[in-house]
């Protein structure tokens, strides 16, 4: 953890928010504290009254530390999550430019951002926000910037087009359930395949639009699809070394989970030397091979914080082609465990929201 405290607010205001001071996996290291409210300091910033945030996976693995190398963090207590929505509350000079105050906002932090998303304020740049879509609630904006994001940029990445075939396995997750949408509207994707659970995580799924779902429980998907020539495998589940076979010549492996590669990393951060050695030294070599066996490629992707991507869903949640999926909303920051408990636990079908204001 970092050694700086929390600046002071010129004003000496507070806020609550969910916070950690040490890395573990235990969800129990998350704590309801005060601290000092964030503040504008740059001219193209904006402060958001939260009023919904979600967790993700990553914010897990932020917690254990695994991110720490690559993105330290800033200062001794930290604030979880990167997911929110909220009411603007304060614009810096450039920001009146594109927003105003009272302008409803969703936006996935940036990993510069000054504290995370689960508190009462938090502060961003306006590259990172976007209009939130009238037509869904606080709850619903704050579950999709960075799944949707990620898909997005994942499927940019992965050269998908009208008429692409494409296989996202998980798609009763947060990721993937909305991935799946993504696929089929925004990129209309001809056939999209997915694996869940029986009942409820299959009902999701072709909800969401999957043409076919696989049952993971009771068959291996690299076995029940090998040979389908599909144009891109989307690697949520970290299973990137058994998706080989299944891709077209010249298809592509996109990964979000696992170990990143260093050209990942390095568009984010400049690691130093030794974390770029440990990098390249435990790199996903099978995924590689088993890209490259079928004439195809793997690459790992990092999100990046993008408004006028985020504009781009809005338009398609407020056609109602894509919609929210929750699992867990929690009433009050106070009730938080409520969610984190859910999305800890592994079993979460959709995202865990926390209702802030």
């Amino acid at each position: 953890m970092g050694k700086q405290e929390i600046p002071t607010h010129p004003s000496g205001e507070t806020m609550k928010a969910i916070c950690f001071t040490s890395f573990g996996k235990n969800a129990d290291l998350l704590f309801l504290k005060k601290i000092p409210k964030p503040f504008i300091n740059e001219p193209d910033q904006v402060l958001i009254k939260v009023h919904a945030c979600a967790l993700n996976p990553i914010d897990k693995i932020r917690l254990a530390g695994d991110l720490s190398l690559i993105i330290p963090e800033e200062y001794d207590t930290s604030v979880l999550g990167y997911d929110v929505s909220g009411v603007i509350e304060q614009v810096g000079k450039d920001s009146a430019k594109s927003f105003k105050v009272g302008d409803e906002v969703f936006s996935r932090l940036s990993d510069q951002m000054q504290f995370g998303a689960l508190a009462e304020y938090v502060v961003c740049s306006v590259r990172e926000i976007a209009k939130k879509p009238a037509n869904i609630s606080f709850p619903e904006a704050a579950s999709i910037p960075l799944a949707g994001l990620t898909s997005v940029q994942a499927f940019r990445r992965g050269g998908i087009k009208e008429g692409s075939k494409i296989f996202i396995p998980g798609g009763a997750g947060g990721v993937g359930s909305l991935a799946i949408q993504i696929a089929k509207k925004m990129f209309k994707a001809s056939y999209v395949c997915t694996t869940a659970s029986l009942g409820v995580g299959t009902e999701i799924c072709i909800k969401a639009g999957a043409d076919k779902v696989i049952d993971y429980r009771s068959e291996n998907f690299e076995e029940v699809l090998r040979g389908e020539d599909f144009d891109m495998a989307l690697d949520i589940t970290n299973q990137a070394a058994k998706m080989g076979d299944l891709l077209k010549e010249g298809g592509k492996i996109i990964s979000i989970s696992g170990t990143p590669s260093i050209e990942a990393i390095k568009s984010v951060s400049d690691p130093p030397l030794l974390v770029r050695m440990f990098m390249f030294a435990t790199r996903n070599r099978k995924a590689e091979a088993a890209a490259r066996k079928e004439g195809g490629t793997w690459e790992y992707v990092f999100m990046q914080p993008n408004g006028e991507e985020l504009n781009e869903i809005a338009k398609f949640i407020e056609s109602g082609e894509i919609k929210a999926v929750i699992d867990t909303v929690a009433s009050s920051l106070d009730d938080f465990k409520v969610a984190v408990d859910k999305l800890w636990s592994g079993h979460s079908k959709g995202k865990c929201v926390i209702k802030v204001a």
